[in-house]
């Protein structure tokens, strides 16, 4: 090959080079205005409890965060009072009921127990049930609070009363919590 044709294959190559770096080029400008054509849309939410329980040893002052009592000593054969409340936060109606453990690391039975009512009149001791040898369970009882009245800011109250035997001892744990259905 002469002289001039190297020019002239090296020219086409030269052409050919940019022409094709030159397509990359708009290539990749077109493909970096595509990730323009929109803006980018999320949406964020933090979902909390809607039901906010709260106890008392005098049915006004109530504790919260967290909703804990602790009576400290007593005596077998004496009685303490506590209220706890439920009220429903969310803008729509909540439906569920609760569980009402008491537990004791020595063990625990109904029979512990000479007496337990709530709100003064119903017999928490009909509806209670051995779960194991440190648990008990009185969730059969049901105040009527959020399940039958779930409206939005409703408020259940219930005034525990209980009275220990006297041969009843150990550290007692009354735990309560709100399930759905």
């Amino acid at each position: 090959m002469n002289k001039k044709n190297l020019k002239k294959k090296s020219k086409t190559k030269k052409y050919i080079t940019l022409g094709i770096v030159t397509l990359f080029a708009i290539a990749l400008v077109s493909a970096g205005l595509v990730s323009y054509l929109s803006n980018e849309a999320q949406i964020s939410v933090n979902v909390e409890s809607p039901v906010l329980l709260e106890v008392s040893t005098d049915g006004s002052s109530w504790l919260s965060d967290p909703a804990i009592l602790d009576f400290g000593n007593i005596f077998g054969g004496e009685s303490i009072t506590f209220w706890i409340k439920d009220t429903n936060l969310a803008s729509v109606p909540i439906v569920g009921g609760s569980e009402k453990l008491v537990t004791n690391v020595n063990g625990v039975t109904c029979d512990d127990f000479v007496s337990v009512t709530a709100n003064g009149n119903f017999d928490l001791l009909s509806v209670c049930q051995q779960i194991d040898s440190n648990t008990i369970d009185f969730s059969a009882y049901s105040s009527g609070g959020l399940a039958a009245n779930g409206e939005s800011g409703y408020t259940a109250t219930n005034e525990i009363d209980l009275t220990f035997k006297q041969n009843a001892t150990g550290n007692y744990i009354f735990t309560m919590l709100k399930m759905s259905d």
